[in-house]
């Protein structure tokens, strides 16, 4: 069985990339901030490992296949500490263990930090910790998703290395385009753009190869 680590398992994003990872026959371990969300992750047929990334975890790193980071800074929470420096440390964990596939959750606007201002210190962090990965020696794909919503999944997205128009796109959907990656060769080494569209998820990543 594989075993898939959630980092931000505790998210909007993160929750339903665990649950769906444990509906697929995954073995998931979910990084979780405390003992509610513990027992909320094993409801669901997930263990749960209370700690952050600026803290110790790396126990729940033992005998792990991938990871997924589907970490976001909140309202309380430091972006540098969380989404550029905690990932990094995520990083380099799976480097020293030999975890070979990562697989970061993103967003579009990391491409343009300088248009966003109230978002900058996020999207700053983000784009740090996407350059550490991709200059890594782990087996990785970046998803850099689109506006999220908690809109019913809709199953059809676009996804290119670099879009030309902005867009939505649901949690829902970006969560099923995670766990496609792991079994899809083709999302292998790749950074790509993630909004709502025409062509069905596992189609969408296949045509990646191509781009």
């Amino acid at each position: 069985m594989i075993t898939v680590f959630v980092a931000g398992a505790h998210g909007n994003t993160g929750r339903r990339i665990a649950k769906l990872l444990a509906e697929k026959g995954y073995q998931v371990r979910g990084l979780i901030p405390d003992e509610i969300h513990k027992r909320k992750m094993e409801q669901e047929g997930a263990e749960g490992i209370v700690g952050d990334l600026t803290q110790s975890y790396s126990d729940g790193l033992r005998d792990v296949d991938a990871v997924i980071c589907a970490v976001g800074a909140g309202i309380t929470e430091d972006p540098q500490e969380t989404d550029h420096v905690g990932t990094v440390r995520l990083i380099e964990q799976c480097v020293l263990l030999g975890i070979d596939r990562f697989i970061m959750i993103s967003c579009m606007e990391t491409k343009h930090p300088e248009h966003f201002s109230e978002l900058k210190p996020y999207l700053l962090a983000k784009h740090k910790a996407e350059t550490i990965l991709e200059e890594s020696t782990l087996t990785h794909t970046i998803i850099r998703a689109g506006e999220l919503t908690d809109d019913a999944p809709a199953g059809r997205v676009q996804a290119h290395p670099d879009l030309r128009e902005t867009g939505s796109i649901s949690r829902q959907d970006v969560a099923q385009a995670a766990v496609l990656c792991l079994s899809t060769p083709e999302s292998e080494l790749k950074a790509f753009d993630l909004i709502q569209g025409d062509y069905p998820i596992q189609d969408a990543l296949k045509g990646l190869a191509s781009g």
